[in-house]
Protein backbone atom coordinates (compact mmCIF):
# COMPACT_ATOMS: atom_id res chain seq x y z
CA UNK A 1 0.00 0.00 0.00
CA UNK A 2 2.63 2.18 0.82
CA UNK A 3 4.68 1.34 -1.97
CA UNK A 4 2.14 1.60 -4.48
CA UNK A 5 1.22 5.39 -2.85
CA UNK A 6 5.49 5.85 -3.88
CA UNK A 7 4.95 4.93 -7.02
CA UNK A 8 2.04 7.11 -7.68
CA UNK A 9 3.86 10.28 -6.75
CA UNK A 10 6.65 9.25 -8.38
CA UNK A 11 5.28 9.60 -11.64
CA UNK A 12 3.50 12.42 -10.95
CA UNK A 13 6.81 13.99 -10.46
CA UNK A 14 8.36 12.21 -13.22
CA UNK A 15 5.77 12.89 -15.49
CA UNK A 16 5.81 17.16 -14.46
CA UNK A 17 9.72 17.04 -16.33
CA UNK A 18 12.27 14.87 -17.88
CA UNK A 19 14.29 15.32 -14.05
CA UNK A 20 17.22 12.89 -13.39
CA UNK A 21 17.51 10.53 -10.55
CA UNK A 22 20.83 12.98 -9.63
CA UNK A 23 18.53 15.89 -9.46
CA UNK A 24 15.95 14.62 -6.56
CA UNK A 25 18.89 13.40 -4.64
CA UNK A 26 20.58 17.02 -4.67
CA UNK A 27 17.25 18.27 -3.71
CA UNK A 28 16.86 15.95 -1.03
CA UNK A 29 20.33 17.25 0.07
CA UNK A 30 19.60 20.52 -0.32
CA UNK A 31 16.31 19.87 1.79
CA UNK A 32 18.41 17.49 4.51
CA UNK A 33 20.89 20.63 4.58
CA UNK A 34 18.37 23.04 5.46
CA UNK A 35 16.33 21.27 8.54
CA UNK A 36 19.73 20.43 9.78
CA UNK A 37 20.78 23.71 9.66
CA UNK A 38 17.64 25.07 11.66
CA UNK A 39 18.09 22.95 14.25
CA UNK A 40 21.75 23.41 14.99
CA UNK A 41 21.22 27.49 14.58
CA UNK A 42 18.62 26.63 17.24
CA UNK A 43 20.86 24.48 19.51
CA UNK A 44 23.54 27.23 19.01
CA UNK A 45 21.25 30.00 20.38
CA UNK A 46 19.95 27.82 23.07
CA UNK A 47 23.46 27.09 24.29
CA UNK A 48 24.03 30.86 24.30
CA UNK A 49 20.99 31.76 26.43
CA UNK A 50 22.27 28.98 28.84
CA UNK A 51 25.42 29.79 29.27
CA UNK A 52 24.24 33.44 29.91
CA UNK A 53 22.60 32.69 32.43
CA UNK A 54 25.45 30.55 34.14
CA UNK A 55 27.71 33.09 33.70
CA UNK A 56 24.71 35.93 35.03
CA UNK A 57 24.61 34.03 38.34
CA UNK A 58 28.17 32.88 38.54
CA UNK A 59 29.19 36.54 38.86
CA UNK A 60 25.74 37.06 41.17
CA UNK A 61 27.41 34.30 43.54
CA UNK A 62 30.73 36.64 43.16
CA UNK A 63 28.90 40.28 43.67
CA UNK A 64 27.59 38.23 46.95
CA UNK A 65 30.37 36.68 47.99
CA UNK A 66 32.44 40.22 47.68
CA UNK A 67 29.75 41.72 49.38
CA UNK A 68 29.58 39.68 52.51
CA UNK A 69 33.49 39.44 52.68
CA UNK A 70 33.94 43.06 55.53
CA UNK A 71 30.80 41.39 57.65
CA UNK A 72 32.70 38.14 57.74
CA UNK A 73 36.61 39.89 58.59
CA UNK A 74 34.18 41.76 61.33
CA UNK A 75 32.50 38.78 62.98
CA UNK A 76 35.18 36.82 62.65
CA UNK A 77 37.84 39.12 64.25
CA UNK A 78 34.87 40.19 67.46
CA UNK A 79 33.93 36.48 67.58
CA UNK A 80 38.03 35.77 67.67
CA UNK A 81 38.43 38.70 70.30
CA UNK A 82 35.48 37.61 72.89
CA UNK A 83 36.68 34.15 72.67
CA UNK A 84 40.52 35.01 73.70
CA UNK A 85 39.01 37.12 76.43
CA UNK A 86 37.61 34.96 78.34
CA UNK A 87 40.39 31.67 77.50
CA UNK A 88 42.61 30.86 80.43
CA UNK A 89 45.90 31.57 79.90
CA UNK A 90 46.70 28.12 79.57
CA UNK A 91 44.12 27.58 76.93
CA UNK A 92 46.17 30.80 75.14
CA UNK A 93 49.47 28.99 75.69
CA UNK A 94 50.78 31.37 78.23
CA UNK A 95 52.19 30.40 81.74
CA UNK A 96 52.27 32.77 84.55
CA UNK A 97 52.23 30.46 87.84
CA UNK A 98 52.51 32.82 89.89
CA UNK A 99 50.32 35.38 89.35
CA UNK A 100 46.42 34.68 88.44
CA UNK A 101 44.29 36.51 86.85
CA UNK A 102 41.19 35.40 86.93
CA UNK A 103 40.52 33.66 90.23
CA UNK A 104 39.22 29.84 90.42
CA UNK A 105 35.36 31.45 91.68
CA UNK A 106 35.29 33.46 88.26
CA UNK A 107 36.39 30.41 86.06
CA UNK A 108 33.90 28.25 88.27
CA UNK A 109 31.23 30.91 86.99
CA UNK A 110 31.88 30.91 83.56
CA UNK A 111 32.45 27.10 83.27
CA UNK A 112 28.71 27.11 84.60
CA UNK A 113 27.23 29.21 82.08
CA UNK A 114 25.30 27.07 79.68
CA UNK A 115 26.25 27.65 75.65
CA UNK A 116 28.96 29.75 76.52
CA UNK A 117 30.33 29.73 73.27
CA UNK A 118 27.03 29.90 71.49
CA UNK A 119 26.38 33.17 74.10
CA UNK A 120 29.43 34.44 72.69
CA UNK A 121 28.96 34.03 69.14
CA UNK A 122 26.00 35.99 69.67
CA UNK A 123 27.65 38.76 70.91
CA UNK A 124 30.55 38.71 68.07
CA UNK A 125 27.38 38.74 65.45
CA UNK A 126 25.78 41.32 67.19
CA UNK A 127 28.46 43.40 67.69
CA UNK A 128 29.63 42.92 63.85
CA UNK A 129 26.59 44.16 62.51
CA UNK A 130 26.55 46.96 64.72
CA UNK A 131 29.84 47.92 63.56
CA UNK A 132 29.28 47.36 59.57
CA UNK A 133 25.90 49.33 60.08
CA UNK A 134 27.66 52.31 61.45
CA UNK A 135 30.67 51.79 58.61
CA UNK A 136 27.95 51.92 56.26
CA UNK A 137 26.73 55.40 57.93
CA UNK A 138 29.71 56.74 58.05
CA UNK A 139 30.50 55.95 54.24
CA UNK A 140 26.72 57.43 53.42
CA UNK A 141 27.23 61.05 54.52
CA UNK A 142 30.31 61.23 52.37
Amino acid sequence: MIWGYLAEFWNAITQVGDYTVAWFQSVGNAVAGAIGGLFEDLTHHLYDIFYFIRWFFDNLGDVFSSAFTPLTWIFNFVKGFFTSAVMSLEDLGIEIPEMTLISENTEAVLEAVPYLNLLLTAIAGVFGLMLLIFIIKRASRV
